[in-house]
């Protein structure tokens, strides 16, 4: 029997087939899951969000409803998303402890990971999926929670370190803001390593799957078993409106 090959940190490089790219009808099926299921949250929110209580914040609410949605489906004989299955994703986890790109740090805990089931990668299956980092966004809020605990989490290697894509979602709240208002905070906080495409920050148009925007990041750092990860596509899902 062949035993643990230790830590994912040691493993993860370019010569081993790191960072993963996820295939874009992958991405599609999981957006279109993420869709469904919010449609089936917010159809009937008492059934499906925890109750409000000062242990239970707002984004974590939506963000358990959703995974609970995702994990029965992902079971189930049958759900509403063609190619959510078991044999593509292994599971749906909410907060799951997990290290960051160097191991200086093992409790980053993003907000959902829905892993793949790829058989080849059984050594450094935990840090192989779609990494999903939830803010509630709204034109009475500033994007600073938004882009400052969000979007730069993927940039120095807290989340998605083995991987070339990740997905921020928006839940907006009333009054409503729109995607463009993140362009410029992506342009102008240096530390997010923002890379323009057609001189723009933020992509809206021609993606290759339905979210509402992608943005493209540099990442400076070195895996610790050799090589730079290069940059990463995050996903910007900002269709999930709070009912």
């Amino acid at each position: 029997m062949i035993g643990p090959h230790g830590s994912p940190g040691k493993l993860i490089s370019n010569k081993t087939g790191f960072p993963v790219m996820i295939p874009p009808s992958v991405l599609a099926i999981v957006i279109r899951a993420l869709q469904e299921a919010w449609a089936v949250i917010c159809a009937d929110p008492a059934k499906h969000l925890a109750p409000v209580t000062p242990g239970n914040p707002e984004e974590d609410r939506y963000t358990d409803a959703l995974c609970e949605v995702l994990h029965y489906w992902l079971r189930a004989s049958a759900n509403p998303v063609q190619g959510f299955t078991s044999d593509v994703f292994e599971n749906v986890e909410r907060g799951a402890n997990l290290s960051n790109f160097d191991q200086s740090v093992i409790n980053k805990q993003p907000d959902l990971v829905i892993r793949l089931a790829n058989g080849p990668l059984v050594n450094a299956r935990r840090y192989v999926g779609i990494f999903v980092e939830t803010k509630v966004v709204s034109m009475k809020r500033s994007l600073g929670s938004y882009t400052k605990d969000g979007v730069s989490r993927f940039v120095r290697g807290d989340y998605a370190w083995a991987m070339q894509d990740g997905l921020m979602i928006a839940y907006r709240t009333k009054p409503h803001r729109k995607l463009d208002t993140l362009e410029s905070p992506l342009g102008k906080d240096r530390a997010l390593l923002v890379a323009p495409e057609n001189k723009k920050n933020l992509v809206q148009s021609g993606l290759t799957i339905p979210a509402s925007g992608k943005s493209t990041h540099d990442r400076n750092w070195t895996y610790r078993a050799g090589g730079q990860p290069g940059s990463i596509r995050v996903w910007h899902l900002w269709s999930l409106d709070v009912p």
